[in-house]
């Protein structure tokens, strides 16, 4: 709710010179002083410092980007490390504010979705009132006396059933509620068993959803020995590249974007500005390197492990320092980077001995969630504001329609809204980014492992962060579908059957009663099964 505003553009005077002021009474021309972990707190332009910034939450790119005077910064992301002044924008608005209002425009409309069984009770009731009074004048008219007339009157509004007309849609409903819950998949809408069936296009977010969000290494040329000196190097370093290689070392899993430092990755690679002394490196017992020295670059790190110089990072960085850089090296630096993946140069004593590769992980089952939706003659669609190469496994996948790369959340939501114009559209999504394109879509499904936001703006919220469950949700919406069917089916086959009985002077008022609780009963019985076999 406050901003550090400043006056000085001069760096030794900026924290001398900045004040705590409302973000509500920041101005167009304003200078902000955003230090690292802190967020920024409107749109604008970065006028001095050097710093990465975590703009995942807005834009949903998996990796942080470097920002220098003259870049433009988004309000809502977080500056990862070092610190920047920005001069605040003609709007002096915040992109994640923006986000959250157009969730809220999106989901103040109605999907106007009315249930049958509603209408045909609706129209069902006053038929048979008619037909009840019809047959008492008949029966007057034919000579029958005014208690044997109203009594057949009267049988015939026994007999009839509205209710189990009524019962048929909420009670199936309910049960996929209570199954839904059973399978840690929260519904909040009781019209999404409805809207979901028929969808016509399923619009997966990329990171995050079908992508676990924690950046691995995933791929390697280079020995034992070496990756561990790398390791040892990289523990230093608070960026999910870094993270992710000294994992290696423990086992653990890195998320991408948990502690992002000053790596700048625009062109696939680097690591965090600033330097560490070796003592203040982490305790470690004999068999783990010692760091002996260490120090960041913009492309990378460098250090002393064991004696032993190493260079972690961007081909570049060793060209810099005058290492010999193999065209084996190269090559496999740039294979990497084609498959949207993360390479990272490695090397030792004046040359690059090979990569280590590291990406987002593929989230478990999802080709299997996407190929069991495209064998529903539906459309399956992956956004996601990545560049386009970090989309490529799912480009080239069968089961994919098609890939939209490169989206901003504003974009998202458009895109859906087009799609919209093909058919009902579903979109699945975790992060704030994915809130307009969820509440735009005709439904939207949310990952459990996602954002406040993104589980607001959704109308199913998948609690145990499962993708299979996507498909189960389709699977009940299916299930739920067909026991309305036999609901009115009943309902329907008993009042056919039941109403001329009573017409026709067949039944008594006792066995009518009977006859109709009978008949709703059933309906309750029917809808109280599970939906799905376990």
């Amino acid at each position: 709710d406050r901003a550090t505003a400043e006056s000085d553009k001069n760096e030794s005077a900026i924290d001398a010179s900045a004040t705590e002021v409302p973000i509500d009474d920041l101005a167009p021309g304003d200078r902000v002083l955003v230090r690292a972990g802190e967020r920024v707190p409107v749109d604008g332009e970065a006028i001095d410092g050097d710093a990465a910034v975590d703009e995942s939450v807005v834009t949903g790119e998996s990796l942080p980007v470097r920002k220098t005077p003259g870049d433009v910064v988004v309000g809502g992301s977080v500056v990862a490390d070092g610190s920047l002044v920005v001069a605040v924008g003609p709007d002096a608005s915040s992109s994640l504010d923006r986000v959250a209002e157009l969730v809220w425009d999106l989901q103040s409309g109605t999907h106007g979705v009315q249930k049958l069984a509603d209408r045909l009770a609706t129209v069902f009731v006053p038929v048979v009132l008619t037909v009840a009074v019809g047959v008492a004048v008949v029966n007057l008219a034919l000579g029958a006396g005014v208690a044997a007339a109203m009594l057949v009157a009267l049988t015939v509004l026994i007999v009839s059933c509205p209710c189990a007309l009524g019962l048929a849609t909420p009670l199936a409903v309910a049960a996929g509620l209570r199954d839904a819950l059973e399978r840690s998949i929260v519904v909040f809408d009781d019209t999404v068993f409805e809207r979901i069936r028929g969808a016509d296009t399923v619009v997966f977010d990329k990171t995050g959803t079908l992508t676990t969000g924690e950046m691995r290494v995933v791929d390697r040329d280079v020995d034992d020995d070496l990756l561990a000196l790398a390791s040892a190097l990289e523990s230093r370093s608070a960026h999910p590249v870094g993270e992710a290689i000294a994992a290696t070392q423990t086992d653990e899993p890195v998320a991408a974007v948990a502690d992002p430092s000053g790596r700048a990755m625009a062109d696939g690679a680097g690591v965090a500005t600033g330097s560490t002394h070796a003592d203040e490196s982490p305790q470690s017992d004999a068999s783990t390197p010692t760091v002996d020295a260490f120090e960041s670059h913009p492309r990378g790190v460098s250090g002393v492990v064991d004696g032993t110089e190493v260079v972690v990072g961007h081909p570049g960085l060793f060209e810099e320092r005058g290492w010999r850089v193999p065209m084996a090296v190269d090559e496999a630096v740039t294979a990497a980077r084609d498959v949207g993946r993360v390479p990272v140069a490695v090397g030792r004593d004046g040359a690059a001995s090979g990569v280590i590769v590291v990406g987002d992980e593929l989230r478990s089952g999802w080709a299997e969630t996407l190929s069991s939706l495209a064998a529903a003659d539906v459309d399956v669609v992956v956004l996601t504001g990545d560049d386009a190469r970090a989309a490529t496994v799912f480009r080239e996948h069968d089961a994919v329609t098609e890939v939209f790369a490169g989206v901003p959340p504003e974009g998202k939501a458009e895109t859906v809204e087009r799609l919209k114009g093909r058919g009902r559209t579903v979109m699945v999504g975790d992060g704030t980014n994915d809130a307009p394109a969820l509440a735009a879509a005709d439904l939207g499904i949310a990952l459990g492992g996602g954002t406040a936001m993104a589980a607001d703006a959704a109308d199913v919220a998948v609690v145990d962060d499962d993708l299979a469950s996507v498909e189960t949700v389709f699977e009940l919406s299916r299930a739920a579908g067909r026991r309305v069917k036999a609901n009115i089916g009943w309902a329907f086959c008993y009042n056919a059957i039941a109403i001329p009985l009573a017409v026709t002077g067949l039944l008594n008022p006792l066995f009518a009663a009977v006859a109709m609780g009978l008949s709703s009963l059933l309906v309750v019985t029917n809808s109280s099964r599970p939906l799905l076999s376990s």
